[in-house]
């Protein structure tokens, strides 16, 4: 019997099948499908883009304004970096939640507009207890990747779902990709204040564009709402770790790099130039390898390659702590994230057809997570330590993940009922 959480969570309409009408339908369901697809996936772009076309330049900036010491100043850098994600992890499960309540559009339109609110007024404080307050803000509304997760898989067809989640990702990348070299080229020719200016009205653009050509999807349905504790089991904790040191290993260089310019001998006004370029080298081929290791994964499973990609990633960020100059660090790094980024979508495909919305949430805060302590944990070492031991320090967490999925994911996963 058709019921209509069905259609909420496989994205297949509500229409019984009449004869005579089926391709008619099927065109019908499909045009509002993939406007949600391209102008979420577009916004999700703004989003990343704008979030690492600051970000490149973030350290530059804390470092420029800061009246404190070197090794203070780094500690509100990490703090600065990392307070958005630690937040947004701490809230995403709750955004997700939110959709069984509020319309999925007008929640993600109202986060959306808040942003680029909050990056405006970021370009003009230079006190840094307030950049830290307007940061953590910006993390308290920053769940909107979940819910566009949730539109985006909602208005899919269901033999299309798949691909439509790496359409999604993939433009989360791009946006990783083209905002740090724009970034750094934005501070030097526009300066700190005309940098975040930019990044915010690229946001307000985004919202303009979802609010014109988005369909909404209905609220999930009240029988399908869940708490946190009601998702969790060992297999969902264990990926929500593989994909927070994923994300770590991802995230934790640009809050360093000034550090790393410096260890290399490189000038700061030329370091601030090719940070852009390094973080929009190694973002190429994690995009590549996204798309490379999602194919072969098809043939190979994806539990093989998620211990492969994932087992050979921990030894390219080792092999960081033995670079001696700018050129082969950078190397090194590609190669890594050519091999990491691709294991956060691979490890949600084990989990795609659980349809709860906190479990979208929980699994996704991981990144959120991991944006968080990529930089929290990267000046933290930094602040007492030196390079080599942040590099082998995340090396050996990683580590310690991978041993916990290969104990637990041993069998299928097996997914809770409503």
């Amino acid at each position: 019997m058709y019921s209509e959480s069905s259609w909420i969570l496989t994205g297949t309409c509500p229409v019984p099948p009449v004869a005579g009408r089926g391709a008619s339908t099927k065109m019908a369901i499909e045009q509002p499908s993939r406007r949600n697809l391209i102008f979420i996936s577009f916004s999700q772009f703004g989003a990343a883009f704008s979030f690492n076309f600051i970000n490149v330049f973030f350290p530059f900036y804390i470092f420029h304004i800061s009246p404190y010491p070197f090794q203070e100043t780094l500690l509100w850098v990490g703090a600065i970096l990392g307070s958005t994600g630690l937040v947004t992890a701490a809230t995403s499960t709750f955004w997700g939640s939110l959709t069984h309540r509020f319309s999925p559009k007008g929640l993600y339109l109202r986060a959306i507009i808040a942003h680029s609110i909050m990056l405006l007024l970021m370009g003009f404080t230079t006190n840094l207890h307030l950049l830290l307050l307007l940061r953590i803000l910006q993390g308290l509304i920053g769940g909107i990747s979940t819910i566009g997760l949730i539109i985006v898989s909602s208005s899919s067809l269901k033999e299309r779902i798949s691909m439509d989640m790496g359409i999604y990702q993939s433009s989360m990348t791009l946006g990783q990709l083209v905002g740090p070299p724009l970034g750094s080229l934005g501070a030097v020719l526009l300066g700190f204040h005309g940098a975040f200016i930019s990044a915010s009205a690229v946001l307000f653009a985004s919202s303009i564009f979802c609010y014109l050509f988005v369909t909404d999807v209905p609220k999930l349905p009240r029988e399908e709402r869940s708490s946190l504790w009601t998702i969790l089991d060992q297999r969902i904790i264990v990926a929500w770790l593989l994909c927070l040191t994923a994300s770590i290993q991802l995230m934790f260089l640009p809050s360093v790099l000034p550090n790393v310019f410096e260890q290399f001998q490189i000038e700061k006004t030329l370091g601030l130039k090719l940070a852009g370029t390094v973080v929009m080298l190694y973002t190429i081929t994690a995009m590549i390898g996204t798309y490379l290791w999602s194919w072969l994964s098809r043939r190979y499973g994806l539990k093989k390659m998620i211990t492969y990609l994932f087992g050979f990633g921990i030894l390219f960020q080792a092999l960081l702590a033995l670079s001696r100059g700018i050129i082969d660090f950078t190397v090194i790094r590609m190669i890594q994230t050519g091999l990491i980024a691709v294991t956060i979508p691979l490890i949600f495909s084990l989990f795609l057809s659980e349809p709860k919305g906190g479990t979208i949430g929980f699994l996704n805060s991981a990144r959120f997570t991991g944006v968080a302590l990529g930089p929290i944990i990267a000046t933290s070492l930094l602040a007492f330590s030196s390079l080599e031991v942040l590099y082998l320090s995340i090396s050996a967490l990683s580590l310690l993940a991978l041993v916990g999925f290969k104990f637990f994911f041993k069998q299928p996963p097996v997914l809770r009922g409503p």
